[in-house]
């Protein structure tokens, strides 16, 4: 049914009426959010082929089929949707070719590469592409490519500051240090002095406070492309560079004072120790250097040694609370006067011990709950490692005891895993056989046939047989399928086959193979666990469920795609 109406979709945003569009484009934005929808290979083509022909002139910004057409067909990782994109590409709306170009770039494939690297060259000289800089830095041949073709749109205002991203990227994957230095490094240098210059207008009213509840934006644009500056200074590296970030380890932002000093530490440059103790200690920097120089194989550099995870936890709590969305009245979230009060520890759903801090905080003269944890504690009793589970529900702070609010965080942790472990994130059922749909359309066209020829002598009660048969045996196999099922309930992965169930923690599982006709399980022993029918599985969708229910995991399962 839904096929039906996914083609009459197709139909209604080429009309000629703006409210049929409309109402076209809202069905399948509808369609869009269903999980599981499954959609047959070739309307997904027709859905591409209708994205690349001519529309009804627009009439409003939501008025783009093209977009949403290929936005829809972006959900499906398949084959034969990335050759219809490439097919069909120079045909879309630019912003139908941004979206599918997201969607290519997750293919890897060296040919489609290719295919990318072109399009974008031809696309950043129209002037009017968002050049999609962060999906491209995992891969610094592609970006080289780009860069080699077009590196002169460093000098547009337009481009200027994707291209270095993309630079940073390059030079950061190692590929390719110090690319193209004797043309990039005029260029950075005389962009990062003009940036300069509009960070210090702000320098001397510098509070941490003005910057997350008055200056916001405005501000933040200039820091961003600060620390974008300071970070390419470590690949493009020269005296004047030097004499740049001495000054810059003045600045009142801790960032940028950060950025500078983790670059002359790399660069063997004299800094003054109190810088390091400074940017060390200050709430919006603590965690920041901290993972800097540990990622640097420089860790004994910072200067906390001991309580260093319930100093880092009021960094970490800070963060999580100016991230949250501003209130409708305009008015920003800004913690104050961050403590620690207690802290507790417990097993999370692996039986791992982990540790959480009951934190205290002001905001609006009113004084909240935080929790921040999970430090996991198998790496040792003051590990900064913990998985991200900090958060405040704005519980005053004061409405009951510590042993209080440390019982109902045990309450509504219990509770979210008891919902957790019953809820079913991916359900999964075979469907009917080829030769059950076969047997279907004969019927059909046998039906067609003989009430068009008036049934001939005999005829009736051989067709009756022929359909109760044929229909018998394709609701046995509808009703034994219903009872075949792949689900992920919790962190399970569960087969059904009738009354036989199998299940395996996804934490249990080492790998995850398919072949032609079977998904293959196996637990970390290399044992098949079990396997099902390839058929059962949308195998796409399913890759898809597994790596989003292992990618928490510290020892991840390999899952083939």
């Amino acid at each position: 049914m839904y096929e039906f109406k996914l083609r009459n979709i197709l139909r209604q945003v080429k009309s000629q009426n703006p409210q049929k569009r409309y109402e076209a484009l809202g069905q399948l934005f509808e369609y869009k959010q269903q999980e599981g929808l499954e959609v047959q290979i070739d309307l997904l083509k027709n859905m591409i082929k209708t994205a690349a022909s001519k529309f009804p002139e627009r009439v409003d910004h939501w008025d783009n089929p093209s977009y949403f057409l290929i936005d829809f067909v972006c959900d499906f990782s398949r084959p034969e949707v990335a050759e219809g994109l490439i097919r069909h590409f120079d045909s879309f709306d630019i912003q139908a070719k941004e979206r599918a170009i997201d969607f290519l770039i997750l293919t890897e494939d060296e040919e489609i590469f290719s295919f990318l690297e072109e399009k974008i060259v031809q696309l950043i000289k129209t002037n009017d592409f968002i050049i999609p800089y962060r999906q491209l830095a995992p891969y610094p041949t592609l970006l080289k490519g780009i860069l080699d073709a077009s590196l002169d749109i460093l000098e547009s205002k337009r481009f200027k500051f994707s291209t270095y991203d993309m630079l940073l990227s390059l030079n950061a994957s190692g590929y390719e240090k110090g690319y193209q230095k004797d043309v990039v490094l005029p260029i950075l240098l005389e962009d990062y002095v003009t940036e300069k210059q509009e960070y210090l207008k702000f320098d001397p009213d510098y509070t941490t406070k003005y910057v997350y509840t008055a200056w916001k934006d405005s501000y933040f644009i200039v820091r961003n492309r600060m620390r974008l500056f300071l970070n390419l200074m470590e690949y493009y590296f020269t005296p004047e560079v030097e004499i740049e970030l001495q000054q810059a380890l003045n600045f009142r932002d801790p960032f940028l004072k950060t950025e500078a000093l983790l670059l002359c530490i790399v660069k063997n440059l004299t800094y003054d120790d109190s810088i390091l103790k400074e940017c060390s200690t200050y709430i919006e920097t603590a965690e920041m250097i901290y993972w800097e120089l540990k990622g640097r194989n420089m860790e004994h550099l910072y200067p906390i040694h001991e309580g260093k995870q319930p100093h880092l936890a009021k960094t970490r709590l800070f963060t999580t609370i100016i991230q949250l969305p501003e209130e409708d009245d305009g008015i920003v979230h800004y913690p104050d006067d961050i403590q620690v009060q207690d802290k507790l520890e417990m097993e999370n759903y692996y039986g791992q011990p982990v540790r959480y801090y009951l934190m205290s905080f002001k905001e609006h003269d009113r004084e909240y709950v935080g929790w921040v944890g999970a430090y996991t504690l198998e790496d040792g009793e003051d590990t900064a490692v913990l998985w991200n589970d900090s958060y405040t529900d704005y519980v005053e702070f004061n409405s009951a005891p510590i042993e209080k609010h440390k019982q109902d965080f045990f309450k509504e942790r219990a509770e979210e895993k008891q919902n957790y472990d019953n809820s079913v994130y991916f359900q999964s059922s075979p469907k009917l056989s080829r030769g059950a749909w076969f047997f279907i359309a004969l019927a059909i066209v046998h039906w067609i046939r003989e009430i068009l020829s008036g049934f001939a002598e005999n005829s009736l009660f051989i067709s009756i047989l022929f359909t109760v048969v044929g229909g018998a045996l394709c609701y046995f196999e509808f009703y034994k399928n219903k009872k075949r099922k792949v689900l992920i309930i919790g962190q399970q992965l569960v087969k059904q086959d009738g009354a036989n169930q199998q299940s395996i923690g996804i934490h249990e599982i080492k790998k995850v193979e398919y072949d032609k006709k079977s998904v293959l399980v196996y637990n970390k022993k290399n044992e098949l666990a079990f396997k099902f029918p390839i058929r059962w599985v949308h195998y796409e969708l399913f890759y898809m469920y597994m790596k989003e229910h292992s990618g928490h995991l510290k020892n991840r399962p390999f899952i083939q795609g």
